[in-house]
């Protein structure tokens, strides 16, 4: 027990950056139990590309992203234990690596001391009630529209579809975009993105023939000009 204590104080030393001497620098100890320390990782491991965490991010994305990299590579759980320090550094590997020795045992405790620790970093979500300012503007394209909607949608957790569905008919100016009520949020949106495409080729064939129209005026008049009889 004297020896785990001394082990301990002399990594605590070493993270504060107390030690006096470079032999001391040496991680003596990891927070992981012996199982995961005892198990042997496969030779043709390769770690995947990670964003590294520093504390000033969001931990719950720095969480979710590592877990899905690890488990397509089908990793085993003292795998994901072992190779998620990596993908901290600075004061977030400090804290880490403080931890007490053995207290470790699992990839699932490991990301609920991560998330306890840093929860306060964590960026609140929008709620329903977001979506009651969010409308098509006067003049606004309805590609455009349809574009801001859906990432104002998509920045809420959990939606149900039916309540996207209504938000999405409620909030488009257009009354008659919709002569029946599309059964699902994904049908809406196709619909209107046909009707959007559909006011976008018609704007670029107006343009085309106000465009042409012009041309041939002043074609004619340039046609008279040449025409005219030279002064006597």
């Amino acid at each position: 027990m004297t020896y785990l204590a001394e082990e301990l104080r002399n990594l605590k030393e070493q993270v504060e950056g107390k030690t006096k001497s470079p032999s001391q620098m040496l991680l003596t100890a990891l927070p992981f139990s012996v199982e995961i320390m005892a198990y042997k990782i496969p030779g043709d491991f390769k770690f995947p590309e990670q964003a590294t965490f520093d504390r000033s991010g969001d931990p719950r994305e720095h969480l979710l992203s590592y877990q899905v990299k690890m488990q397509v590579l089908g990793v085993k759980d003292p795998v994901m234990c072992r190779a998620f320090l990596p993908t901290l550094k600075g004061q977030a590997q400090r804290w880490f690596v403080a931890l007490p020795p053995g207290s470790i045992r699992s990839f699932e405790g490991l990301a609920d001391r991560f998330m306890s620790h840093y929860v306060a970093n964590i960026k609140p979500q929008k709620d329903l009630t977001h979506l009651g300012d969010i409308h098509q503007d006067e003049g606004e394209l309805l590609k455009t529209y349809l574009a801001r909607c859906q990432k104002e949608i998509q920045s809420i957790e959990e939606v149900e579809d039916q309540t996207a569905l209504t938000f999405v008919i409620e909030s488009i100016r257009s009354g008659q975009l919709y002569h029946n009520r599309p059964a699902t949020y994904a049908e809406a949106i196709h619909m209107a993105n046909k009707r959007a495409n559909n006011e976008q080729a018609m704007k670029y064939k107006r343009q085309r023939e106000a465009g042409g129209a012009s041309g041939g005026k002043r074609t004619s008049a340039d046609a008279r000009e040449r025409h005219r009889d030279p002064p006597s």
